[in-house]
């Protein structure tokens, strides 16, 4: 009797010990398994976190470029156009001093200090105007969209445009990014579209939304873009927003920008 009870507590022993390697093995597996997925989920966050630095770092890149072409137009023009008619003028200035010059060259000298002078005015308004719209400045975004949209409304091109954002709530720089996108797709539409109708909408319902789409013979969307695309990521980024693009060939576009109203619209 007492040896089947011997049996029988080594027994236990073995399955007691047995199971308390098991767990003990089970537990180091579970552990290693926490740790391999911690291990593959914190790769994971890295690589979409450094897809996000990527995507930021391409839109900056752009964002520069995008500036450094400006500051070239505008030295540009403004040593090839202003700078140089006021030297017309100045050179011009100096002639009159000549108390030996006839009454007919005098009038043609301020002639020509006239004409340079009323050219000059226009082009420093231009570049005013380009730098900031005074519309914009002075009656707000939909107003200043209305101006654009007139000036290249033409009978072989149908625009149709609405606007009812709360300008209020927009800084000035964020109504500019946002004149500069509309400037960009209503470009890219008349220059390489063949559009013949154009809808832009601005509205506000849960976000602010605006929608642009033209007629024109689309493009096959691929992982490349061009400068104007560039230019308009660049300016959807900086006023924290989300633009979606459907296209294909000979369907035109139909772009969608999603901005929200109770975030401020700048750089994260």
């Amino acid at each position: 009797m007492s040896v089947i009870i011997q049996i029988t507590n080594t027994t236990i022993n073995y399955v007691a010990i047995g199971l308390m390697i098991f767990i003990i093995l089970f537990s180091v597996g579970m552990v290693v398994f926490f740790l391999l997925s911690r291990k593959r989920i914190t790769l994971a966050d890295l690589d979409v976190r450094d897809i996000k630095i990527k995507a930021q770092e391409d839109v900056l890149a752009a964002t520069l470029l995008t500036q450094d072409r400006e500051r070239t137009r505008i030295a540009r023009e403004l040593h090839d156009e202003i700078s140089a008619k006021l030297n017309v003028i100045s050179l011009n200035a100096s002639l009159l001093n000549d108390k030996t010059l006839e009454h007919q060259d005098r009038e043609l000298l301020l002639a020509r200090i006239q004409t340079a002078t009323r050219k000059t005015l226009e082009n420093t308004r231009r570049l005013a105007h380009d730098l900031l719209p005074p519309v914009l400045e002075k009656f707000g975004l939909c107003q200043a969209i209305t101006e654009f949209v007139d000036s290249i409304h033409n009978g072989q091109l149908l625009i149709t445009y609405t606007c009812d954002w709360d300008e209020e709530t927009l800084t000035t720089e964020d109504q500019l990014h946002t004149y500069r996108i509309v400037q960009e797709l209503f470009n890219n539409s008349i220059k390489y579209s063949e559009a013949t109708q154009i809808e832009l909408s601005l509205i506000t319902a849960v976000n602010r939304r605006m929608t642009y789409r033209d007629n024109g013979i689309g493009f096959q969307e691929t992982g490349s873009v061009g400068l104007g695309t560039s230019n308009i990521n660049s300016r959807v980024f900086i006023l924290g927003g989300i633009m979606t693009l459907e296209t294909s060939i000979n369907n035109g576009v139909f772009y969608i920008f999603d901005f929200q109203t109770n975030a401020p619209m700048t750089y994260d």
